[in-house]
């Protein structure tokens, strides 16, 4: 059954079971996150082999937003080998009679594969628009560029240290031989709620707009007690100075929101966290770490100047797969 009923358990634990094992996949393919999206309508698609095993698929989020046309994202996705485009066109043909009946314009999708002049040519024979280098590093949904530390299944912690430009290598030993700091990990409410206080107060700080406590009560409702959601927190016995974010989702643990004050700043609470989080990626074996996305590659980018400090070179992805059903209202999409 290529698209899943979501109100069938056994289907969509068959379904969970497979994005969370697969070899290409992300906690935005995950059905859990579909319900921290909860003003999106989900729709989760698959291939089968001759066993009725599933071999790839796809989690879709649609929402009404140019008219009464309908945008369907793909977040990371599809769950398949990027590369086997043929793959990619097999489940986008078993969605479409649902993205028909939805009204979508558009369905895109970007998943997590390094950017290559090959693989941009075959999407585009294959029919699909491409978004990397042919836009801003602001102009996709998903940042483009991210810092990444790899192969951590094939190294050790001391390795990856000795890879910090040396500034940083400072910074976190300052923070850790200060002996006036902790770092605590958890997935409950109330950690969450430290976190979001943070959050909040660094949002505040650099005038930057910030997600409602909702959503990350939603996080929490959906993820607390899997050992996917990963919240740190360094404090003193004062106060909490710095927190973080995280999804540990098949080989990869993922930074997705930071907060901290400028209480204490010579204690350097966030660079301990920083360190923890690589830490915390050796002992959950995963294979990656991924500091999350910058938006320019110079010290115009204040993400930028922190995360280059600790990964020395970005992983380009291959930026956004467009599949598009109605052109008028897809350009309303990319140029408002």
């Amino acid at each position: 059954m290529p698209i899943i009923d979501n109100n069938d358990i056994e289907q969509m634990k068959k379904y969970t079971d497979f994005v969370r094992n697969a070899s290409y996949t992300s906690v935005t393919q995950d059905p859990r996150w579909g319900k921290v999206k909860s003003n999106w309508k989900p729709l989760y698609v698959i291939l089968e082999d001759n066993d009725g095993n599933i071999t790839a698929a796809m989690s879709i989020l649609m929402i009404k937003n140019i008219d009464d046309g309908a945008l369907a994202y793909c977040s990371k996705g599809p769950v398949c080998d990027p590369n086997d485009i043929e793959t990619i066109d097999l489940l986008v043909k078993e969605a479409e009679p649902v993205l028909k009946e939805n009204n979508v314009y558009l369905l895109r999708m970007d998943p997590e594969i390094e950017y290559s002049e090959q693989l941009n040519e075959n999407l585009q024979k294959h029919g699909y628009l491409t978004r990397n280098r042919n836009v801003g590093l602001h102009d996709t949904i998903q940042p483009r560029v991210n810092m990444v530390i790899n192969n951590l299944r094939e190294r050790t912690y001391e390795d990856v240290f000795q890879h910090f430009r040396p500034r940083r290598r400072t910074l976190v030993r300052k923070s850790i031989n200060n002996g006036q700091l902790k770092v605590d990990i958890g997935d409950s409410k109330s950690y969450m709620d430290r976190f979001y206080n943070l959050y909040e107060i660094m949002s505040n700080r650099h005038g930057i707009t910030y997600r409602p406590q909702d959503y990350f009560n939603r996080i929490v409702d959906n993820f607390s007690g899997t050992n996917i959601l990963r919240i740190y927190l360094a404090y003193t016995d004062e106060c909490d100075l710095a927190g973080a974010v995280c999804f540990n989702y098949g080989k990869k643990l993922w930074y997705m929101y930071g907060g901290s004050t400028n209480k204490d700043s010579k204690l350097y609470a966030p660079y301990l966290i920083y360190n923890e989080m690589i830490l915390d990626a050796f002992k959950q074996n995963c294979d990656v770490y991924d500091m999350g996305g910058v938006f320019a590659l110079d010290a115009s980018d204040g993400l930028w100047q922190i995360k280059h400090g600790f990964v020395q070179k970005e992983t380009e992805y291959i930026g956004e797969i467009d599949k598009v059903y109605d052109n008028d209202k897809y350009q309303k999409f990319i140029n408002r």
